[in-house]
């Protein structure tokens, strides 16, 4: 099952479009509510602690009966990790998260960690904007190329002691990604997909439109 998480960051409501139909479920996440209030998109369920939120949109939500769930303004996650917490228990096996990315760039970063966690819980994720598309890999990952231009792939914690890019304008066989270098970044896909192998650690893996 798919499971969409909208949260309050930058969104390009024709990517949630595109997508909606193939999913299973819709969850906000605080102040990403306000991007389907104003697509006129009903979510499934609405999760938040509400500090960001116009009251008059959860309002509208809840004569529409969409389950909503507050939580205090000083908890030990964010809005977006907590409705990913309900899309889990919901029986959802892949996420995708929208408005994940913007000018918070702590909360950019976290939503990218928050990746990591779901790679280690063998869920499928990802986070789409209107430029990028990021996930995380530790083992083998076919990553198409799509409508993208470049395709970075960088040692996330720590030295990856092998990575074996095919497919790529610059491959690899086998050699050392050394965090803290800019060794991966811009690379590109050649034909319709690449194939990703890392082999001792997790790499960022972000295809980029420019």
């Amino acid at each position: 099952m798919r499971g969409i998480i909208v949260s309050s960051g930058n969104l390009d409501i024709k990517i949630l479009n595109n997508i909606k139909l193939d999913s299973d479920m819709i969850i906000c996440a605080d102040g990403g509510t306000r991007h389907l209030y104003n697509a006129n998109i009903t979510p499934d369920i609405i999760v938040g602690d509400f500090d960001s939120l116009d009251h008059k949109i959860l309002d509208y939500y809840e004569e529409k009966k969409v389950p909503i769930y507050k939580f205090p303004t000083d908890k030990d996650k964010t809005d977006t990790e907590i409705a990913i917490d309900f899309a889990l228990e919901k029986g959802i096996d892949e996420i995708i998260l929208l408005g994940a990315t913007g000018c918070r760039l702590d909360h950019t970063m976290g939503n990218i960690m928050i990746l990591y966690r779901l790679l280690k819980e063998n869920i499928k994720a990802k986070i789409i904007d209107s430029n990028n598309e990021i996930c995380v890999v530790d083992d083998t990952l076919e990553l198409e190329k799509e409508n993208y231009t470049y395709a970075s792939i960088m040692p996330m914690f720590g030295d990856i002691k092998e990575v074996t890019l095919k497919g790529f304008k610059y491959e690899t066989d086998k050699i050392e990604f050394k965090l803290g270098t800019s060794l991966g970044v811009s690379n590109e896909i050649e034909d319709r997909k690449g194939k990703i192998n890392v082999n001792g650690g997790t790499c960022l893996v972000i295809k980029s439109r420019d």
